[in-house]
């Protein structure tokens, strides 16, 4: 009797200490999730990257930072700005923002200086009929986050007001994401319990996956709770997502195939301990591998540690960690008290727990010609893959939120009808060594010929900040402009200087890129520490970052998954088979992203703007569906091999494998595919990517892979499917 099977024993004789043990795991989530998050901004730049770094001394250091501005677009239909009324109430809204209970450093509207034409050009939409107002807020965006409602609800009843700015947008992000979540939720675990009411028969058997389903998110989540102030790599709201996303999935996956397992052999009049300890040697071990291909492909993600993907992956980590303790524990242990009772409570679902042969027929019938099932089948693979080849990419941005979302709106006109706009500004962060004396003008001569450098880069508006002026160093401080010393207060620190850097040309262009690496270069070649930050510098850094340890996490995908599968079945050929049908399902789902996302196929039905795919979907998809679609293949490999050993005839063996697993597949599929259209309906566009990749990858992994390519396949390897030499078995 193997290990797995004497743990089903023993899970079965302490089932009252699991019990115990799931409801003091239950107690010790509340008391995690109560103590509540501090996630790191999932928005910004990762602390990791040079970009970050300088966000995050910006933000630690100064008063103001680039993350808690606000910027309201008052408008009117027929006024311009330069009418009596409009200026009335343009003052008047400036003195709601006043009366908060805010600690305001500046506001800045065109009244300031109207005559001035880069005052207008800043604060004027070009046909007058748009005004901005820029408020800077004192305090770190975690301080403000509690007057944000009431940033929003300021109104004219003069003029339309549009609230935007990188506080905003950035709690926009945040609010979104949790809906996101709870959304997901609510749409995938009815879906499931209606999947499993169908694929079960019986109340019973269908509530015990959502049960180890709940259990998962509520420590996973905790656990990511109590991580996310201390964790080396930082976590963000998007693990809480992932958690969702893939526990859910797994978690009632692992608990469909153990209890159809265990309900298999109670049909056949084993006892309960005996069924418990089978399902635990079969469908258990089948389940930790599927658990430990899964865990291969999310490790891979720690590995891209100049982005959020670590965050991501340790969520999804989390929630395969829990399912996987939960099936072993908890689900056996209920199992153990129901024993037969797991088939009451029967459902009147026409078609509920329905025992055909489709799958047997099926995998006999493309046995039988297994070239011509195979041809077409591959062909359509590759068909689905090939937009992939035409794929464009960045770091994503505004346009990751909902086209009609009030702040995606109010940053678009600025963009488009603000002539000198500077979203895209570049910051840059000088950090000061110790013995340096920011207010000299020695200190100033060292720096001006860095201004003068960064301002001759080809697209770059200019550099204005007074540490490049060394005239000034001429005299005191208090004889400066006032501009250059407001300036100056304002983002200089004892240990840093930051200057913004204006430019023509949007984040995420290729202009843009241009002129990020040749601000790298020049700062490469100083003598002291400059740091260039914002999107457009992460942009940068992800894609050479991206180009740099992708070959690498293929080569620990493949093997490693090649290793697990070869431990389980004991072959050459069937994991190396294996490996190229999940690279087939994820190809595929990578060029469907393609058109779906980048070419807009979907967007009026799901409700966002075409655009190029996000740097971080293909590798996040891969290490994900990767470990989902080897959760089939190892299931399915499970029982043909059992078939095989019993038998030793392949095809016979495929076509039992497959009869016997089919239907488990393809409820778990059914399972999976509700999860993650959950996510499908999400506000984000990473999430809502993310989440309809999985989907596309799952449907063409448990349809054309799994019932016409393996096989079809199989059926031309024959016994060579399951030679290897003898000192390897």
């Amino acid at each position: 009797m193997s290990r797995l099977y004497n743990f089903g024993l023993y899970v079965h004789d302490n089932r009252k200490a699991v019990v115990v043990f799931a409801v003091a795991s239950l107690l010790f989530s509340v008391g995690l999730l109560s103590q509540g998050e501090e996630f790191i901004d999932g928005n910004a730049p990762p602390p990791t990257t040079d970009s970050g770094k300088a966000l995050n001394l910006i933000d630690e250091q100064l008063t103001v930072s680039a993350s808690n501005t606000v910027t309201y677009i008052l408008s009117h239909q027929e006024m311009t700005w330069q009418d009596e009324e409009f200026q009335t109430a343009v003052e008047s809204f400036v003195i709601e923002i006043r009366e908060l209970n805010l600690e305001i450093v500046s506001i800045s509207t065109i009244y300031d200086d109207p005559t001035n034409q880069q005052v207008i050009a800043t604060h004027s939409s070009i046909d007058g009929k748009k005004t901005a107002v820029y408020v800077s807020l004192a305090g770190s965006e975690a301080d403000l986050t509690d007057q944000i409602p009431s940033l929003k609800k300021l109104d004219s009843e003069t003029l339309d007001v549009t609230v935007t700015g990188s506080l905003i947008i950035g709690n926009d992000f945040d609010t979104a994401m949790k809906n996101d979540t709870i959304r997901a939720e609510v749409v995938g675990l009815p879906l499931s319990l209606i999947i499993l009411l169908f694929v079960f028969g019986t109340f019973t058997a269908a509530v015990l996956p959502l049960l180890i389903a709940l259990l998962m998110i509520a420590l996973a989540t905790g656990i990511s709770y109590w991580m996310s102030d201390w964790w080396f790599f930082g976590l963000t709201e998007y693990s809480v997502s992932m958690i969702s996303l893939i526990g859910i999935a797994v978690s009632i996956d692992y608990s469909l195939f153990m209890i159809s397992r265990f309900r298999e052999e109670i049909a056949k009049g084993e006892s309960t301990e005996s069924a418990i300890a089978t399902m635990m040697d079969t469908a258990g071990r089948a389940v930790m591998y599927s658990g430990a291909t899964v865990a291969v492909g999310l490790c891979s993600l720690f590995y891209f540690d100049a982005t959020h993907m670590p965050s991501m992956g340790m969520g999804a980590f989390l929630a395969v960690a829990a399912a996987m303790l939960y099936s072993f524990t908890v689900l056996p242990a209920l199992l153990s008290y129901l024993g037969p009772r797991i088939n009451s409570l029967p459902v009147p679902i026409p078609g509920a727990n329905r025992k055909t042969e489709f799958w047997k027929k099926l995998s006999i019938k493309v046995m039988s010609k297994p070239l011509r099932w195979l041809i077409p089948a591959l062909v359509v693979l590759l068909l689905a893959a090939s937009p992939f080849l035409r794929v464009e990419m960045s770091a994503g941005g505004i346009e990751a939120l909902p086209p009609d979302m009030e702040s995606r709106i109010g940053f678009e006109i600025l963009e488009d009808e603000f002539p000198a706009y500077t979203a895209s500004s570049i910051p840059i962060v000088i950090v000061f060594a110790e013995d340096d004396d920011p207010m000299s003008i020695e200190y100033s001569e060292r720096i001006s010929p860095y201004c003068q450098n960064i301002a001759e880069i080809e697209g770059v508006i200019g550099v204005n900040h007074p540490i490049c002026n060394t005239e000034l160093f001429e005299q005191e401080f208090s004889q400066w402009p006032i501009e250059a010393q407001e300036e100056w207060l304002a983002s200089v620190s004892d240990n840093i200087l930051r200057m913004s850097v204006p430019v023509q040309y949007r984040s995420g262009s290729d202009e843009s890129e241009r002129v990020v690496r040749e601000m790298f270069e020049i700062s490469e070649d100083e003598d002291f520490e400059a740091l260039i930050g914002g999107w457009s510098a992460f942009e940068v850094e992800l894609k050479d970052h991206l180009v740099e340890r992708i070959p690498a996490v293929l080569a620990f995908v493949l093997g490693l998954t090649i290793i697990l599968v070869f431990l389980q079945v004991r072959s050459i050929l069937v994991p190396v088979k294996a490996i190229m049908m999940n690279i087939l399902s994820v190809s595929a789902s990578f060029g469907i992203i393609v058109l779906v996302f980048q070419d807009g196929l979907l967007t009026g039905f799901l409700n966002y703007s075409a655009q190029p795919i996000d740097l971080t979907v293909p590798p996040l998809v891969f290490g994900i569906a990767f470990g989902l679609s080897m959760d089939y293949e190892v299931l399915m490999l499970s029982r043909i091999h059992e078939a095989w050993e019993e038998t030793g005839d392949n095809t016979q063996a495929v076509a039992e494998g497959l009869q016997a697993s089919g239907s488990l597949i393809t409820g778990a599929a059914a399972i999976m595919v509700a999860v993650f259209f959950g996510f499908v309906l999400a506000d984000v566009l990473i999430i809502k990517s993310i989440g309809f990749a999985l989907m596309v990858a799952v449907i063409v992994d448990a349809t054309i892979v799994r019932a016409i390519v393996v096989p079809s396949t199989m059926r031309l390897l024959g016994k060579a499917n399951w030679w290897a030499p003898n000192w390897m078995k």
